[in-house]
């Protein structure tokens, strides 16, 4: 894919990258403790639709880190079972 221009902002410790390729724009989200970027792959029609739809996504994957931490410490504590947090964290 050829990037014809880029955007960059921050949310919630996120960088936030939009590219613009041909007429369609991505965005990649950078975790401060991760490697690579994140993204769902989607293709938004101007950079705005894409700098939301980033935030909404990382805004989920931050919702989704707190959901785990206080269902685990549930379960480490015996609030819980096993099967009890398995079926609490299951985002599919």
């Amino acid at each position: 894919m050829l990037r014809i221009e880029s955007q960059t902002i921050s949310h919630h410790g996120w960088q936030i990258e939009v590219v613009r390729e041909a007429e369609e724009f991505f965005f990649q989200c950078y975790h401060p403790d991760l490697p690579d970027f994140c993204n769902d792959g989607s293709a938004h029609s101007t950079a705005e639709t894409a700098f939301a739809a980033a935030r909404h996504f990382i805004d989920r994957e931050v919702a989704i880190q707190a959901l785990l931490e206080v269902v685990e410490t549930w379960m480490r504590t015996g609030k819980i079972s096993e099967d009890e947090y398995w079926n609490l964290t299951d985002f599919a």
